[in-house]
């Protein structure tokens, strides 16, 4: 009987560890975007202790910038920087042509749109990140609504609502990663 049981244990193991790998191999060959989707509540206040501090940047207008993370650094002397780190792989070169233009087979970076302007998150405070928000975040959404402007924009938006408000953001749900996301979900497994 003891047998029996040990048995069972290690043909469970055997399952487990047959299935992680199955999953493993999933997303080696259909990876998430870096930055998902997600959204926060924070309260109104002046924008100089605001949860988060903003910054302007540019999306190039490829599917490829889902799989680029964006860090922001500060220097010393308060110089910021932005760098941008595309990640390379067969699977997101997989998603990318996944749901590609036949016509354009030589568009290696999934090009689906002009360059735009856009705001990512420079800073935050602990309120900022106990929500999950990371530096390199880029703004989407503010109070329901898609946000178009400049950091200068968003920051005059926070600075006319009421102290204390609930202001609710979306970040990351942008043109690339909502197509990352559909290409994704186009391949065969």
């Amino acid at each position: 009987k003891h047998d029996g049981l040990a048995g069972k244990k290690r043909e469970q193991k055997r399952q487990n560890d047959l299935e992680m790998r199955k999953q493993m191999e999933h997303m080696r060959f259909h990876p998430l975007p870096v930055r998902m989707p997600k959204y926060a509540e924070l309260r109104a206040c002046p924008s100089d202790v605001f949860a988060l501090q903003f910054l302007d940047d540019v999306w190039n207008g490829t599917v490829m910038d889902a799989f680029t993370k964006i860090t922001v650094s500060t220097r010393l002397l308060g110089n910021v920087t932005v760098s941008k780190t595309h990640a390379e792989s067969l699977g997101i070169q997989n998603v990318i042509q996944g749901g590609s233009n036949p016509k354009y087979p030589n568009n290696k970076n999934g090009v689906i749109d002009v360059e735009r302007p856009r705001v990512i998150v420079a800073s935050m405070t602990k309120e900022g990140g106990h929500q999950g928000i990371v530096k390199g975040d880029v703004i989407t959404h503010c109070n329901g609504d898609e946000f178009m402007g400049s950091a200068r924009d968003l920051r005059a938006f926070i600075d006319s609502r009421q102290e204390g408000e609930i202001l609710t953001f979306a970040f990351n749900a942008d043109k690339a990663v909502a197509e990352a996301l559909r290409r994704r979900s186009l391949i065969k497994c």
